[in-house]
């Protein structure tokens, strides 16, 4: 949607310390930020909160309805609209716990697969991966580093399938 409407988009870490810490990065650099959210239902609505704010996201939501409702349409009705404009994003995330740290790098160490990122999961085709770890890895990325913060005592690895 970004790319296509020309605007920014940007990743960070999950959680609103790292989404709300790089919004007012962004409008020091002079971006006027619309929408900081996570997947976990945190919304952060036109830069005036730099952190998950319910009321602000309800006020929102509740002036999009108004708007929508004077012209004949329906929230649901618009979502719609911007589904055959830009198409779907469907998001199947899980996490993972272990608290043994042997176990963690040998199952990292898999996953890594020598430096040599699987290219299917299953029966699953990837279409980008990006490592966490240390020293770092983003397929996407033109130098194959990652823009996003790397360590070794957190380690993290994306695979991103193609649809």
């Amino acid at each position: 949607m970004g790319q296509t409407e020309g605007f920014l988009f940007e990743e960070t870490l999950t959680g609103f310390k790292w989404i709300g810490s790089r919004a007012l990065s962004l409008q020091t650099e002079g971006y006027r930020v619309l929408l900081g959210y996570e997947e976990a239902i945190g919304f952060s609505c036109g830069g005036i909160i730099p952190d998950k704010d319910g009321i602000s996201a309800l006020g929102v939501i509740a002036t999009m309805a108004h708007a929508f409702y004077a012209k004949g349409k329906t929230l649901t009705s618009h979502l719609q609209e911007i589904y055959l404009l830009y198409g779907e994003f469907c998001s199947d995330n899980g996490y993972f716990r272990c608290d043994d740290p042997a176990i963690v790098k040998k199952i990292m160490e898999q996953m890594r697969n020598g430096g040599k990122y699987f290219d299917q999961v299953g029966t699953y085709e990837v279409d980008s991966v990006r490592d966490l770890g240390s020293p770092g890895y983003d397929s996407q990325a033109a130098d194959k580093k990652p823009t996003l913060p790397t360590s070794s005592s957190s380690p993290m690895i994306t695979f991103r399938f193609k649809n």
